[in-house]
């Protein structure tokens, strides 16, 4: 069997390894679609995506695909699509495994179908001026709405016909102060990390630079919120500052964050949103073998160089130069920047895992 995790793996910890050793039996692989120099919350991922790949690999991971940025930094729901979407182009994938506070399968997909059939509902309930995590848990009453693993697993159990298969989370639980199994506290204790706050006066001046109008064309923009940025932009000297100044009862601090970075990066609406490509970031000797049943079975093109994607051409080209873009700025988040220019310069080789 090929199971299929959408991750981010910022970083790689004892609770990625926990589901990665969970579902995986003799003969089996493991495709991890993972994202790619940013990631969901709205920050630079702290490490680059080839590093974080390839410790995925060292601990139980076969083959680790790259779900590109302008995926990556989208609300759960588009997150959870673009990665089922990566994971059901290979080919091969049978199975979407996912760690969640819940570990009952059927009761998360059962949340699903209830958001699925509300959803007029829920549509109703975002015009009276709350965001829509609210609106949803407003009309959907399950207390499996209340936590971030589980949210994102029903997102993805709402877009994919493929089996799931939902595991436990162990340890103390996001955003606790367990070093072990939270990627929030871990990333506290990382002195060499990448980070936004890095690179916060490019940011804000990117930001400065431009109009109600251009704002209006980065994605989650509606309701005259591009008005409300500029303005809080006039007085911001730091990007907590932007945030806080910006955030209202329709709009989350995480949404406002993701629209902040898309503006950084020049991700509108004219953006390549979807998967174009398959771009192997590591893998080891099974998923090399499994690389190859993806160019038979696959319905995306593999790109793994630059000269992959130029002889492709149109859109695939168009993204892998975008995505080269944006690893660019990701090398700059580091307190010593690294240099341009990695994407093109990358060559995939076969890492020895522990198992």
């Amino acid at each position: 069997m090929i199971f299929g995790i959408i991750c981010e793996f910022n970083p790689f910890h004892a609770g990625h390894k926990y589901l990665i050793d969970t579902i995986k039996g003799e003969g089996d692989g493991v495709i991890c679609a993972m994202s790619s120099s940013f990631v969901q919350r709205g920050e630079a991922a702290v490490y680059t995506k080839f590093d974080r790949a390839k410790a995925a690999v060292e601990n139980g991971a076969d083959l680790v695909i790259e779900l590109v940025t302008p995926c990556a930094v989208q609300s759960a729901q588009r997150f959870a699509e673009c990665g089922v979407k990566l994971l059901e182009a290979t080919g091969i994938c049978d199975t979407i495994a996912f760690g969640a506070e819940c570990g009952d399968t059927e009761a998360l997909k059962a949340v699903a179908n209830e958001i699925k059939e509300k959803d007029a509902e829920i549509k109703k309930a975002l015009k009276g001026g709350c965001s829509y995590p609210a609106a949803r848990r407003q009309v959907v009453s399950s207390p499996l709405l209340d936590t971030p693993n589980n949210i994102l697993a029903i997102e993805y159990l709402s877009c994919t016909k493929l089996n799931a298969v939902a595991v436990e989370r162990i340890g103390k639980g996001h955003d606790s102060d367990d070093e072990l199994y939270s990627a929030s506290e871990i990333r506290k204790r990382l002195a060499d990390k990448a980070e936004l706050k890095n690179c916060e006066t490019a940011v804000l001046y990117k930001l400065r630079t431009m109009s109600e109008a251009d704002f209006a064309e980065i994605e989650d923009v509606s309701e005259g919120l591009e008005n409300r940025i500029v303005q809080a932009l006039k007085t911001a000297r730091s990007l907590e500052g932007l945030y806080d100044a910006i955030k209202t009862k329709r709009y989350t601090h995480s949404r406002i964050r993701r629209i902040i970075l898309r503006a950084y990066l020049g991700i509108n609406r004219g953006t390549i949103s979807t998967p174009q490509y398959i771009r192997v970031l590591s893998m080891n000797e099974k998923g090399k073998e499994m690389l190859s049943e993806i160019a038979k079975f696959g319905t995306l093109p593999i790109v793994n160089k630059y000269k992959d994607a130029k002889e492709i051409g149109g859109k695939v080209l168009e993204q892998f130069e975008n995505e080269s873009l944006y690893t660019d700025i990701h090398a700059l988040c580091f307190k010593e920047p690294l240099p341009c220019e990695a994407d093109k310069t990358f060559r995939l080789s076969i890492v020895n895992g522990i198992k």
